[in-house]
């Protein structure tokens, strides 16, 4: 590597520093020592239209975007890899690098000392992998990927960096039982609740740090501590999001079609922006299931917030004249006001005082402060 890279490097682990991560020292060799360009030699970076452009290191920003901490989506549509011979492309990113500072915050959620098995759900480029062989060696680390082609590519770098954990080709939502029991499991997908299969396969006192998927955003960063056939522990003060594993049934945005129905118009008690509270929008997305959002500015008008949920159900926010319109068999904006209230009247808690416990049964109970203060259950498939 070139002195230039190794500045590159340098410079990076410096302001990880700097954003409040990194506090571990063997966590900084790692990232001091891990070339993250090998497990991203093209990406894609979004253009204004919506489209994207793949970049390689021919292109006078890539060393600036690879060592800094951002994520960086690797694939689209589950089949297009990034090639900068083709012009932009349209698509919606199914596998990325992940943002280095959450990754770091995740590592050292998992306490490890040293010597720890750790079974990571999604491999992705194999960054992370490489991250957590060169902290508890390679024969410590299981790494699980979906697809087929990303897994190889990870196990190509992931050799030429000089690392060599398990890939293996599966369903992150399995697990890898023939590799169990773990110390430590860490996922790097979003999953819609957190499966019992890695209950099973994390022994008892073991630790899983995860974040569940919800399409009104919350990035709901969790970390559980196992026991038995249970599991429990409080959110993260970090958010942390992650593209949902490829079962999750994502709510899609359907703005045309809105717009050509009449709702029901009243005022909002809340603005559109508690969606996007760090304390606040992360109850609302737990409490708010299968919506999603569209921000939107008409001709002429003023910002508005869309809401939109598979049953054909909306609702529009305009904070300008704090008015709120709905249409369908879910008042959208009732639910979220609701949660809102719900927060609001236990005291507006920051995210880190909300728990989670998980049951062998699957049931996830949230609870404040205190795993018998629940606050709601939710049991999914039931919803």
């Amino acid at each position: 590597m070139t002195d230039e890279r190794t500045d590159d490097m340098t410079r990076f682990v410096a302001e990880l520093e700097a954003g409040g991560v990194l506090s571990d020292a063997a966590w900084r060799e790692a990232f001091t020592k891990v070339p993250r360009h090998v497990f991203l030699p093209a990406f894609f970076t979004p253009l204004p239209d919506g489209r994207w452009q793949a970049m390689d290191q021919s292109h006078p920003d890539y060393w600036r975007l690879v060592y800094a901490d951002t994520t960086l989506t690797t694939q689209l549509d589950a089949t297009i890899h990034p090639d900068p011979s083709v012009g932009p492309v349209a698509g919606a990113g199914t596998s990325s690098s992940t943002q280095p500072g959450l990754m770091a915050a995740m590592l050292d959620a998992l306490r490890v000392t040293g010597g720890e098995r750790v079974l990571e759900i999604g491999t992705g480029t194999g960054y992370n992998a490489a991250l957590l062989a060169h902290r508890l060696n390679a024969q410590n680390v299981t790494s699980v990927e979906v697809d087929d082609r990303v897994a190889d590519a990870a196990r190509q770098r992931l050799v030429v960096a000089g690392y060599h954990p398990s890939v293996i080709t599966g369903d992150g939502e399995q697990g890898w039982r023939p590799g169990a029991p773990y110390d430590r499991l860490v996922a790097t997908v979003s999953v819609p609740a957190v499966p019992r299969a890695w209950l099973a396969q994390v022994r008892d006192g073991g630790m899983i740090v995860a974040s569940l998927w919800r399409d009104l955003g919350g990035a709901p960063l969790v970390r559980l501590e196992v026991d038995g056939d249970t599991a429990q522990g409080f959110f993260l003060p970090q958010p942390g999001g992650f593209m949902p594993v490829r079962s999750a049934n994502r709510a899609t945005a359907a703005l045309s079609a809105a717009t050509r129905q009449i709702g029901i118009s009243r005022t909002a008690t809340v603005p559109s922006g508690v969606l996007h509270d760090d304390d606040a929008g992360l109850w609302l997305a737990l409490q708010v299931p299968e919506v999603t959002w569209l921000g939107f500015t008409p001709d002429g008008g003023t910002d508005q917030v869309w809401l939109f949920a598979p049953d054909g159900s909306w609702a529009m926010v305009e904070d300008a004249t704090v008015r709120v319109e709905q249409y369908g068999p879910r008042n959208l904006w009732d639910e979220v006001e609701a949660a809102y209230d719900r927060w609001d009247a236990t005291g507006q808690p920051c995210r880190d005082r909300l728990g989670l416990t998980v049951t062998g049964t699957g049931e996830h109970r949230f609870w404040l402060d205190f795993p018998d203060a629940t606050q709601w259950v939710d049991v999914p498939g039931r919803r």
